[in-house]
C-alpha cells in the first residue's frame, strides 16, 4: 500500500520553482552551479539533500539560512515566494565558465530559450526581451539626438 503524499505548502513550491529555474538557466548557459547538489552546497551546505526533503515532505519548512543565501548569492527577489504578482527574476549577472574563467558569449533566441527551458519559466527570456527593447530605444534616442544636432548646426 502506498503512503499518502505529504502536502507541500505554497511557499515551498515556489522556492523549489526558483531552484529549478536557476538549475535550468545555468544548464542552458553552461554556467555553474547547474545541479541540485551544487546549488544546495551554496545555499544550504549543511544538507545537500534539502530539495529532496522539501519535495517529499520530510522537511516541512524552508530553512531561513537557505532563503537568505538564495537571495544574496543568486540575487533572487524573495517577494516571489511570499506574495502574489511578483515575477521570478533570476538572471546571472556574470556568466563564467569554471574551466577557463572567461565570459561565455550567449547567442540564444527567445524561441530557442522557450523550447529548451522545459519548466517554462521565462525569467531569462523576459530579461533578454527587455534588453532588446532597451537597445532599440537607445538607438532611436541616438538618432533623435543626431537629427537635433544636425538641425541646430544649420
Amino acid at each position: 500500500m502506498q503512503t499518502p503524499q505529504k502536502k507541500i505548502n505554497l511557499e515551498t513550491l515556489k522556492f523549489l520553482e526558483i531552484i529549478d529555474e536557476i538549475k535550468e538557466t545555468n544548464r542552458l548557459l553552461n554556467a555553474n552551479p547547474k545541479t541540485y547538489s551544487a546549488i544546495a552546497g551554496i545555499i544550504y551546505p549543511s544538507d545537500r539533500t534539502i530539495f529532496t526533503k522539501l519535495k517529499t515532505g520530510i522537511r516541512k519548512k524552508i530553512p531561513l539560512d537557505a532563503l537568505v543565501n538564495l537571495a544574496t548569492y543568486f540575487r533572487v527577489d524573495m517577494n516571489y515566494i511570499f506574495f502574489e504578482g511578483f515575477e521570478m527574476n533570476y538572471f546571472p549577472e556574470v556568466v563564467m565558465n569554471s574551466n577557463n574563467k572567461k565570459t561565455i558569449d550567449t547567442k540564444i533566441s527567445l524561441e530557442q530559450l522557450k523550447i529548451i527551458n522545459k519548466n517554462e519559466h521565462n525569467a531569462l527570456a523576459l530579461a533578454m526581451s527587455l534588453y532588446e527593447k532597451l537597445e532599440q530605444v537607445m538607438k532611436k534616442l541616438e538618432l533623435t539626438i543626431e537629427n537635433q544636432s544636425v538641425s541646430n548646426v544649420k
